[in-house]
């Protein structure tokens, strides 16, 4: 295998694996772990559906923020941080049980996982494409599919033990 060939293997690799933490688990944990807050913390589906929505509008304000350019040459920067947020805000809300907090931490966690999204495919597909392997685009989508899998298997897993709902978001940051 070619430098060229294998560096683009491993930004696709790299691409999926940010997908899955950002994406997959990040964003998409929060569908298994809601039956246990709705009834352990006696949310409604309003309150399920506001803890949501603070989420998709954190994830819309990111996408829309990361345009532009005003990032150009800290793209890595910004999608670490983004990486780094998305595991400290999973971990945040296994520790309250307020509903302001919970909105503003999956707000936060929207706008965390809009970095990684935006700014990791900017830098895999110009590692891809100067390597003529669009093909390997696939491979960073499929992260996301790979983590929704990975953290309805790991909730599965801590529903049998009855971890609780706070126990998921904990093991979802780790």
């Amino acid at each position: 295998m070619t430098s060229v060939a294998s560096t683009a293997l491993r930004f696709a690799f790299a691409g999926m694996i940010a997908m899955a933490v950002a994406m997959g688990i990040g964003r998409f944990v929060y569908t298994p772990i809601l039956p246990g807050m709705m009834e352990e913390l006696h949310l409604s589906p309003a309150d399920a559906g506001w803890i949501a929505s603070a989420n998709y509008l954190g994830y819309l304000i990111g996408a829309l923020a990361a345009a532009g350019g005003w990032a150009h040459g800290r793209e890595r920067l910004l999608m670490l941080a983004g990486l780094g947020a998305s595991a400290v805000l999973a971990a945040l809300m296994g520790l309250t049980d307020a509903m302001a907090a919970f909105l503003a931490i999956r707000f936060l966690a929207g706008l965390a996982s809009a970095f990684v999204m935006v700014f990791m495919a900017s830098i895999v597909f110009s590692h891809i494409a100067a390597a003529g392997r669009n093909d390997l685009q696939a491979w960073h989508f499929g992260g996301v599919g790979l983590g929704i899998a990975a953290s309805a298997a790991m909730m599965a897993v801590l529903v049998a033990e009855h971890s609780g709902w706070a126990a998921g978001w904990l093991w979802s940051a780790a």
